[in-house]
């Protein structure tokens, strides 16, 4: 009887998440305008991936037919796994190549969130090193005091004269925060894309690279605005109890405003990049994972960089969330890109993302 009823529950619980999964790969396509609960199952994707990966094995050495649920959705949806996981055997950068560089900094850590002291002189540190002659930052802060100074600085760090930085928030007329772009080529044109009610932004530099002129999106898509309380009840989510459910409540609800309001966004820049006279690339913290309707609809057309030339697991976001790929790095297909990588370092809650790019020469 018990034998009976685990094989049942086994049954059950095998097409919960079969179900699951297929509710993942339809957010990616149905905007949570319309179905709010589904960003939440493209959130879990890896999640139902593995557990529909331990009932395949499961059920084949059992020898009992219903590995074929898991099968087929696994199949079906192959390509998704490629958005998390890759393997590229050549990703050698080519010596010409150019390189760019997407990197969330947090403000510099302006008010000590990781209690370093230095995270702001170790990013610079960081872009001297790495030396990428295009730099997207999002959560950009400059002040023209001297009390925190780091457009100047990156400037001359980093040897790029030309920059394009908006702001959506100041305080005093003194302290700036907003986006940033840099870089070693001439900007030859600025444009941004501002959005109601919200402090996100996307801003467009067309840049000339010798014969060439390419326009880079910089995109900080709608925050889910989490609080430290939020993320210590998603670090310690398996220790969660009663007195907790209502910041769970608060967290749901958080991301289920956020994912609606970038659906809105992501259409505006989706339009506009449509319409762009250069090759292109769109660059950013999207705040959403590749499942989701935000990824499928910027990426349009464009191609991964993480996917074309990038290796191991792709986790973007320096917390204790596994798989959490929120940074990306698109581009035109007259672009190439090379050695894309994801540097791990505790400057910011997010690890710089980067590669080595060519563009491709027409045939005459």
């Amino acid at each position: 009887m018990i034998k009976k009823l685990l094989h049942i529950i086994l049954i059950l619980t095998n097409i919960l998440l079969v179900v699951a999964i297929v509710l993942s790969y339809l957010s990616s396509y149905i905007s949570p305008e319309k179905f709010w609960f589904l960003p939440f199952f493209g959130l879990g994707f890896p999640y139902f991936a593995l557990g529909n990966l331990f009932f395949l094995i499961y059920w084949i050495i059992r020898k009992r037919k219903f590995y074929f649920l898991s099968l087929i959705v696994l199949i079906s949806g192959s390509v998704y796994l490629n958005d998390f996981v890759q393997i590229n055997l050549s990703s050698d950068t080519k010596p010409q190549s150019a390189k760019i560089m997407s990197y969330n900094v947090r403000l510099f850590d302006l008010y000590s969130w990781s209690d370093k002291m230095e995270s702001k002189n170790s990013i610079f540190k960081l872009l001297k090193k790495e030396a990428p002659n295009i730099i997207c930052f999002q959560e950009f802060y400059n002040d023209i005091s001297d009390e925190f100074i780091t457009l100047d600085s990156i400037l001359t760090i980093s040897d790029t004269k030309f920059y394009h930085d908006e702001y959506t928030f100041d305080m005093h007329d003194t302290y700036y925060f907003g986006i940033a772009t840099v870089s070693t080529y001439p900007i030859v044109n600025k444009g941004k894309i501002r959005f109601e009610n919200t402090n996100n932004i996307c801003i467009f530099t067309d840049i000339k690279i010798n014969d060439d002129t390419i326009r880079v999106y910089n995109n900080h898509l709608q925050s889910i605005h989490f609080k430290k309380e939020d993320y210590s009840i998603i670090d310690s989510i398996e220790q969660i109890g009663k007195k907790d459910v209502a910041q769970v409540k608060n967290i749901f609800n958080k991301i289920k405003d956020a994912s609606a309001i970038r659906a809105e966004q992501v259409e505006a820049i989706s339009n506009h990049i449509k319409m762009s006279p250069y090759p292109v690339f769109v660059c950013g913290d999207f705040n959403d994972t590749p499942i989701s309707y935000t990824y499928k609809k910027m990426s349009e057309g464009l191609i991964d960089a993480f996917a074309e030339s990038g290796n191991g697991i792709g986790s973007t976001h320096n917390s204790k969330i596994p798989f959490l790929r929120i940074d990306f790095i698109l581009h035109s297909p007259q672009i190439s890109t090379s050695g894309f990588e994801i540097i791990e370092c505790n400057y910011s809650d997010h690890f710089p993302i980067s590669c080595h790019f060519e563009i491709e020469k027409k045939n005459k």
